[in-house]
């Protein structure tokens, strides 16, 4: 076996394989539009369905069959895209928002715990810390005034 036979044996394989595809059966338009209608009524016909709609239609029950997959298929596909870009928009929109609040926190202190400016939170703070001693001040007052004769 020299070089051109092994050559020649690698293009027969190709031209076996444009065959095979050229022998491929592309379905008619009508053939297509009759198997959407049926798929709107029916999205997973029984045996008897399909048989019946190939013999209108002039194909095979598995030709039949397998356009009703494909088409799920399909159809599943072009769900999975349109909700992956609402998701893709919704993340970013998330993203756009974090980045927006995380600058908001950059520029002003706030407090983690009520989320309001720094400053009215110790303000705050600081109020119900005299308020807590003016009321423990009183409360001893009031002990010592009760514990005198």
């Amino acid at each position: 076996m020299d070089i051109g036979d092994h050559q020649q044996g690698g293009s027969d394989s190709q031209q076996q394989l444009q065959e095979s595809r050229k022998r491929q059966r592309r379905h008619t338009p009508e053939q297509i539009q009759k198997l959407e209608e049926s798929y709107k009524k029916s999205d997973h016909p029984n045996e008897i369905q399909c048989a019946q709609l190939g013999r209108e239609l002039g194909l095979e029950t598995k030709q039949v069959r397998s356009w009703f997959q494909n088409h799920r298929t399909q159809i599943r596909i072009e769900h999975e895209r349109l909700e992956n870009r609402f998701l893709r928009w919704e993340n970013m929109s998330l993203r756009a928002e974090i980045m927006a609040v995380r600058e908001a926190l950059k520029n002003s202190a706030t407090c983690p715990n009520c989320l309001g400016v720094a400053k009215d939170c110790i303000d705050q703070q600081e109020l119900n810390r005299e308020n807590a001693r003016l009321k423990a001040g009183l409360l001893h007052c009031t002990t010592s005034i009760q514990d005198e004769p």
